[in-house]
């Protein structure tokens, strides 16, 4: 089974609606759909709602966007949403597949911690507090980054992290149960969070900056914190995250295995999981859609993983850390 913490699946709907040409949750050219999930094998899959940074009206966007999910999962046929820790249980007794809201980038928050409460309302369990932008929460991995140009990808971040809000912000979201995403987040950040959150957080996609050298992925020394802390990161698909080079990114498999072994051997497989970050990606990549997850899970076990390890990384880590987060 599969427990995928991040996909830019919904926000690819919502563009497709707002250019008539809609896109169907249930099959379609993306690469999750309700069809995918289910050759997948999957358990649950986290669906983030983006507002891009640049949207003249993000709290409207931001609604737009949770509609087009729930629409999404009430024409489902294997989706049903997570609210409580114990739908995840029923819906696995019912042989349905979970889905989880979540956020990535806290924009549309608007620096009120008011929308939070309604955020979570309105379904949300996960929140990446930024982007590739600064915000009102924080600052991003990427340092200077101008729209429609190459980022400094090797640069990391390190001297600006949350602001006043952003401590506020955490804090508000330890106290109703919405878990903590640290990946877009700035190396400082990444520290204030953790000097913040009484409950375990997340890299929702993200992997180790040992075994590729991108400001986006993990250093040991923020691993290792990480796992002191009980949280989990969420291997990422994208080629440049896995390796420098991109052509042999391409090789998911291989790469991903590279990192997780990486990260095993310093901290243990209790803190790694899974976030393709599918919809966000290219599809010119081994893994290219969530079908073909069980081709990694096979690749685990050639690796030498033990059955009981394939399933923490797989889908076991990820259930652990939303159930420490959502019981009160």
């Amino acid at each position: 089974m599969i427990f995928d913490l991040h996909c830019d699946t919904i926000w690819q709907i919502w563009k497709s609606k707002r250019t008539n040409q809609p896109l169907d949750l249930r099959q379609s050219c993306l690469q999750i759909d309700e069809e995918k999930l289910q050759k997948g094998g999957y358990f649950a899959q986290c669906f983030a709602a983006y507002v891009p940074a640049d949207t003249s009206e993000p709290e409207k966007a931001f609604d737009e966007i949770i509609d087009a999910y729930y629409e999404g999962i009430d024409n489902s046929d294997c989706l049903r949403p997570v609210y409580a820790y114990e739908d995840f249980e029923k819906n696995a007794k019912a042989g349905k597949i979970s889905a989880l809201l979540t956020m990535e980038d806290a924009t549309p928050l608007r620096k009120e911690l008011a929308n939070v409460q309604k955020a979570y309302d309105k379904g949300v369990r996960m929140i990446g507090l930024t982007w590739n932008f600064p915000n009102a929460v924080g600052y991003p991995n990427y340092r200077d980054f101008v729209r429609g140009e190459k980022p400094d990808m090797l640069t990391p971040e390190t001297e600006k992290g949350l602001t006043e809000f952003g401590f506020s912000l955490v804090e508000e979201m330890n106290r109703l149960g919405i878990v903590a995403d640290v990946s877009h987040l700035s190396d400082k950040g990444f520290f204030d969070v953790l000097k913040t959150s009484k409950r375990p957080i997340m890299a929702s996609h993200s992997n180790a900056r040992a075994v590729c050298r991108n400001v986006r992925n993990m250093t040991d020394e923020m691993l290792s914190l990480l796992a002191k802390n009980g949280g989990v990161v969420g291997m990422n698909y994208a080629k440049g995250f896995l390796c420098e080079d991109e052509e042999k990114g391409k090789r998911t498999i291989e790469y991903v295995i590279k990192h997780v072994k990486h990260i095993k051997k310093l901290i243990g497989v209790e803190h790694i999981a899974l976030g393709s970050d599918f919809d966000g990606i290219s599809t010119d990549i081994e893994l290219c859609n969530a079908s073909k997850l069980p081709l990694l899970l096979q690749a685990f076990e050639r690796a030498g993983f033990s059955d009981g390890e394939i399933e923490k990384i797989a889908y076991r880590n990820a259930l652990r850390v939303f159930k420490e987060n959502m019981g009160k």
